[in-house]
């Protein structure tokens, strides 16, 4: 479980208060299209995502979904349970893929933060630049077009410095990105046709091969 050491919520432990936490924590699978947990169920657990895909979700009083957000490896989620008043989770959580997460005790790291202000601290300091991005994130899916939207989402998944051609793969269904992106399906399609019309990716099934990240960039 070391690998939560990179992860921001967890560098700003000293060793004594990630040894605690590794004491609340065990790990956990979920098979394609198993649920973790539902809407306004009591909360006591947060997650780090290892390995596959978690989709955050919401349903409508007429039954409509709505993508919250799209968890990758390396992320953790429903951390920010611990400080609602409640304590129930917010949205749904289900598996897009097999996936391998690490289960962490909220009452566990509640009781590091209440005996530290410190940490507190350091992991406001972390969660405000996390914010910040999100915050820059609403913005764009208010201001920007639906092309506009997919570049962007595109060129977050590109590592700084990559070479082009460079490859993207994803095991995420379309309508699920779409979803995510505030676009409609159909939507989606046709700008990836759009843009590859243009040079700019290369298309085929669950990949798309980046040619131009300059060309992106411009737009």
């Amino acid at each position: 479980m070391e690998i939560l050491r990179n992860n921001i919520l967890f560098a700003a432990l000293n060793e004594q208060q990630f040894s605690r936490v590794l004491s609340g924590s065990r790990k956990i699978q979920l098979k394609e299209g198993e649920l973790l947990f539902q809407q306004q169920q009591q909360a006591s657990f947060f997650y780090f995502l290892q390995i596959g895909s978690i989709k955050l979700f919401r349903l409508s009083v007429d039954g409509a979904e709505k993508v919250i957000e799209i968890i990758a490896p390396g992320q953790t989620f429903a951390e920010a349970v611990m400080f609602m008043s409640g304590h129930a989770y917010p949205v749904n959580a289900q598996a897009l893929s097999h996936s391998e997460l690490i289960q962490v005790d909220m009452n566990v790291f509640r009781k590091i933060l209440a005996e530290s202000p410190q940490t507190c601290l350091n992991i406001l300091g972390k969660m405000s630049q996390k914010l910040h991005g999100m915050v820059q994130e609403i913005e764009q899916l208010t201001l920007q077009n639906a092309k506009m939207r997919l570049i962007q989402f595109l060129l977050r998944m590109i590592p700084p410095e990559s070479e082009v051609p460079y490859s993207i793969r994803w095991n995420t269904p379309k309508t699920v990105l779409a979803s995510r992106l505030s676009i409609r399906p159909e939507t989606f399609s046709r700008v990836l046709q759009q843009l590859s019309q243009e040079g700019m990716i290369k298309v085929d099934k669950k990949s798309i091969t980046i040619l131009d990240i300059h060309g992106l960039k411009t737009y």
